[in-house]
Order: C-alpha cells, then sequence, then structure tokens
C-alpha cells in the first residue's frame, strides 16, 4: 500500500500552460515589446530547444535563462534585451499559481486520508517558489523538491535518490508513488530510480514502449479513486 505520494508541479497539479501564455505577454506590455501572436510560438519553440540543451547539459540554469530570450530575439529579428526580458518573464512567472480546477480538492483528500505528500518540480526555483506561495498549495507538502535547488532535473536518477534520500524512504520505496503528466521526465525517472509510477495521460498520448508506468490514469481526479482508503 502506498504512504508517500511525490507529485510533479507543471501539467500536474498547475496549468503551467496558462500561466506561461499570461506571463509572456505581461512581459511584453511591461517591456513595451511590440509582439503579435505570431511571436508566442517563436518563444515557446526557443524556449524547448534550450531547455533540451540544459537536460543534455550543454547549457547550465543561469544561461537557459537568457539564452531562450537571446534566440528569440535573433529569430524573430526583435530588438530587446535578453537579460532583461528574461528578468521581467520570471517575475511576471512566478507570480502565475494557476492550479488545475481539481487539485486542492485531490491534495485535501488525500491529506485527510493520511498520506504523506511531497512536490518534485522541475524548473527555476523563484520562479516555481513564487508560484507554490501564490497557489496556496506550501501547506500540503512535507518537502518541496525543485531542481535547480537540488543541481539535477528529472529524470535523473540523482533528483530522485536526493528525494528519497531526504525523505528517508530510500529503503521505503515500495511505499512510495511517484505521481506525474510526463512520461519522459517523472515516469522514466521514476522507474529507473525503483519507484512506483502513476502517469497522468490527460491527453490521450501513446504509450512508450520503453517506459511502462505501474499505473496510468486520464485525470488527476482519477488519483481519488485509486488511492481511496484511509491509512
Amino acid at each position: 500500500m502506498y504512504r508517500y505520494l511525490f507529485f510533479d508541479a507543471d501539467g500536474t497539479l498547475f496549468d503551467f500552460e496558462q500561466a506561461e501564455h499570461n506571463a509572456f505577454w505581461k512581459m511584453a506590455e511591461s517591456l513595451s515589446l511590440p509582439l503579435e501572436r505570431k511571436h508566442e510560438q517563436d518563444y515557446h519553440r526557443c524556449n524547448a530547444e534550450v531547455w533540451k540543451q540544459f537536460e543534455k547539459g550543454a547549457v547550465t540554469i543561469e544561461e537557459l535563462k537568457v539564452k531562450r530570450f537571446a534566440n528569440f530575439a535573433l529569430e524573430t529579428g526583435l530588438s530587446l534585451n535578453p537579460e532583461e526580458a528574461s528578468r521581467s518573464y520570471q517575475q511576471q512567472l512566478s507570480g502565475q499559481g494557476i492550479l488545475f480546477a481539481e487539485t486542492i480538492t485531490v491534495l485535501e483528500t488525500l491529506k485527510k486520508r493520511g498520506y504523506t505528500l511531497f512536490l518534485a518540480t522541475n524548473g527555476i526555483a523563484e520562479v516555481q517558489r513564487g508560484r507554490i506561495a501564490v497557489s496556496g498549495t506550501g501547506q500540503y507538502f512535507d518537502h518541496i523538491f525543485i531542481s535547480e535547488e537540488i543541481g539535477y532535473q528529472k529524470p535523473d536518477p540523482r533528483f530522485f535518490a536526493h528525494m528519497l534520500e531526504v525523505t528517508g524512504l530510500s529503503e521505503q520505496k515500495r511505499y512510495s508513488l511517484m505521481i506525474g503528466d510526463s512520461l519522459s521526465s517523472d515516469i522514466a525517472g521514476g522507474m529507473a530510480s525503483g519507484m512506483d509510477t502513476l502517469w497522468l495521460n490527460k491527453g490521450g498520448k501513446p504509450l512508450n514502449p520503453q517506459v511502462q508506468p505501474t499505473h496510468i490514469y486520464s485525470n488527476l481526479s482519477s488519483v481519488l479513486d485509486f488511492l481511496n482508503g484511509h491509512l
């Protein structure tokens, strides 16, 4: 029986797509940038490419923060200061604690049932800490793990090893469950660390034969049906 639940943040509990959208346009407004709708997709593409470089160890997290906007400026021909844009965007994003409609109900119910909850998220610490504070979700977690603070990001086994060591659960993996929406990050990393995993496949994505979650559900509310017993 599972007792310790490790939740991913973005795409699992937090609506990161909406948060990114809001932050991007608030950044543009604050810097008086003459952006058009197509520029948002240009930024997303540049951002994703640099995050892939970061995951491969080709850039540091500090370089990532600025390089995505430098690349965005080069690709679009827009006149902007990458460092200034980065600071503004991070500030705006840190205030976007947008949750999915069912998130609070799920967290409150699981706590009442006696489960111990943890948050395990990739991302920039300033941004993630700000969003957690704004959303009021910090109260539900016994510990919050953020990749920038740890020095490793999911699916790196060292992220999970650190997480299990800090919580004292390295020898109690059979009671622990990693819950997330990303096969390549949450599920693959959890599997590599020897944890059971629950994949939230909200969009009906095809399963990767090389990554086999222990459990699969289509929405967050289903977790309450699965973990329906009181401890």
